[in-house]
């Protein structure tokens, strides 16, 4: 192929490649709303909710917010003692597309002073209406809270606010180890408790676990403290233990105004439910996955340092040397700083060998001239420097803070070279793959520009040019 032509294809391909990275960026703003998953899950949410709405309030004969607060609380598995599809059984006159199935001959089941359990046709299908609405449901709202969660716990930028955050805490107990008084250390010791995300997700759950509590307490519903405790807990947790009664303003009677039915209930109970439950559910996974995170962390670390201290088998070695140097059947024999970084991050589950091939094809699809780097403006997406300009002061606490890691692997590895033989001026490094030559065989990168690679082979054609 001749070489101009070679050179417009590669800059085709370079056009193609900045041009994926642009409408990448673009999917995640506003203005696409329509294309991320939350909003598709979203319209999920919304259709389901209308086709058990439509059904509860034909079938039924519900209100338009029973019908939604009964879909949800059956979406999330509560399962509220009240309202119940058999009530439509008891109802002395019923007209609807159910009315045959509650009064039509041999439709009326026994009643339990004949043997029975009583109900009818019609509360059966609705049932078997509910068990569907229910799988469906559950199918949504787990895939809604696995998309919050991804959200909160990956967030733009999340790693490197990270590595400010642990430079911040360590610069707060390096500060308590300085001071003389004991109060001094409480308040440093107060401040790193504030910020760690067990302390948020349990302040918000007793947040809303109180909010629970007051609408028991001074609603028409008026149960005790440690009913409306039972109430909130329960609701939260998707244990469903204490419901609505079909309770209505105080009145002098002694009675106490109460209801025939839990249909003739005020709407905002339904409303108020419906909100309730809806964010806190949420609330209580997050509190509950946070204590597991927090008791579950110095098993994590003791499993990270056994894993990292535990020798590499001959097996893991012949494998990720044949990963890394993947232009070479069997691998080079060597493992470099960057091969070992790779097979440390799969001993330890944190990424799996198709994601590794996964991001070096991205790479090589961006190097299309086989130099073995990537320009800035193939990798930093349009508009990153308008987001990040509002927080260029964190940018520069997360430079500072890699910085002193780098310098502490320097420190290490001129520690180790001071004591280390004269190397053999005969002996010749293995060469590299082209896509990977310009990392060097030391593992880690110096601070000014590498020293080009005098031993690599002759530059080889790039695989997708």
């Amino acid at each position: 192929m001749p070489l101009e032509e070679k050179q417009r294809m590669n800059e085709a391909d370079q056009a193609v490649a900045r041009e994926k990275t642009r409408q990448a960026a673009l999917d995640k703003t506003w203005g696409r709303f329509y294309r991320q998953a939350w909003f598709k899950c979203l319209v999920t949410f919304v259709l389901w909710c209308f086709v058990g709405v439509i059904f509860y309030t034909q079938w039924q004969q519900w209100s338009f917010w029973q019908s939604l607060y009964y879909s949800i609380q059956a979406g999330l598995a509560i399962g509220y003692p009240a309202p119940s599809e058999d009530s439509i059984c008891g109802y002395d006159s019923f007209t609807g597309p159910a009315s045959s199935y509650i009064f039509g001959e041999g439709q009326q089941y026994k009643a339990f002073e004949e043997g029975g359990r009583g109900g009818c046709m019609a509360g059966d299908l609705s049932k078997l209406f509910t068990i569907f609405l229910i799988i469906l449901g559950s199918g949504i709202f787990a895939t809604s809270f696995g998309i919050i969660t991804v959200a909160v716990y990956n967030p733009p930028g999340g790693w490197y606010k990270a590595v400010i955050k642990e430079a911040w805490l360590q610069h707060l107990k390096q500060e308590a180890e300085k001071t003389t008084g004991w109060a001094d250390d409480l308040v440093i010791y107060l401040k790193i408790l504030t910020s760690s995300n067990v302390f948020h997700a349990c302040a918000v759950f007793t947040f809303w676990v109180s909010i629970g509590v007051l609408y028991g307490c001074f609603s028409e519903q008026r149960m005790t403290f440690l009913t409306g405790l039972y109430f909130a807990v329960t609701s939260m947790s998707t244990a469903g233990l204490e419901g609505l009664m079909p309770l209505g303003p105080m009145t002098d009677g002694p009675a106490g105004a109460a209801l025939e039915r839990i249909d003739d209930l005020d709407n905002g109970h339904f409303v108020f439910i419906i909100v309730y439950v809806l964010i806190g559910v949420p609330i209580y996974g997050w509190a509950l996955s946070s204590i597991v995170e927090f008791c579950m962390h110095s098993l994590n670390e003791a499993f990270i340092a056994d894993t990292l201290s535990a020798q590499i088998s001959y097996d893991e070695f012949s494998l990720i040397d044949y990963l890394g140097d993947f232009n070479a059947k069997g691998g080079d024999g060597k493992i470099d700083m960057f091969e070992y970084v790779e097979c440390q991050l799969l001993r330890l589950n944190f990424v799996s060998v198709s994601q590794l091939f996964d991001i070096k094809r991205r790479f090589l699809q961006l190097d299309l001239d086989s130099s073995g780097s990537v320009s800035r403006n193939e990798l930093v997406a349009t508009g990153s420097e308008m987001e990040s300009a509002s927080d260029h002061d964190s940018i520069e606490l997360a430079l500072k803070s890699m910085e002193s890691y780098t310098k502490q692997l320097q420190a290490l590895q001129a520690s180790k070279q001071s004591f280390s033989p004269a190397p053999n001026k005969r002996s010749v490094p293995a060469p590299m793959p082209p896509a990977l030559a310009p990392y060097g065989t030391q593992g880690i990168r110096p601070l000014s520009p590498p020293a080009p690679n005098t031993h690599g082979p002759s530059p080889q054609p790039h695989p997708f040019s």
